[in-house]
């Protein structure tokens, strides 16, 4: 299993705001997410300690899985949804960061 995690900061600083957006948009996302190979699982994390900052979680089967969803157009196609929805803060504040990590068992 890989999990990704995506970091960015939106202009919506107000938790309840940023909830309501996603809710809204999280069908949309859904859908593209699902009809990824390999897709497992997403999530969404608000910051506790700076506002507008949030992370999505996805969980890939494999690494290539997870390439392939990121270099194959999927990844983007999520990004301008959530986007248009959750706006993106102004540089140097809006800067998207992804970080991928395997998944070991213990």
């Amino acid at each position: 299993m890989v999990v990704s995690i995506l970091t960015r900061k939106t202009r919506i600083t107000d938790r309840s705001q940023w909830q309501s957006a996603l809710e809204a948009v999280l069908p949309k996302l859904k859908a593209v997410l699902d009809g990824e190979a390999g897709f497992v699982s997403v999530e969404y994390l608000w910051s506790t300690d700076e506002p507008g900052a949030f992370a999505q979680i996805t969980t890939w089967e494999s690494p290539d899985d997870c390439l392939s969803y990121v270099r194959g157009g999927g990844a983007a196609t999520v990004a301008t949804l959530e986007d248009a929805a959750i706006p993106t803060a102004a540089y140097p504040d809006g800067a998207w960061v992804r970080h991928n990590f395997e998944r070991q068992p213990l």
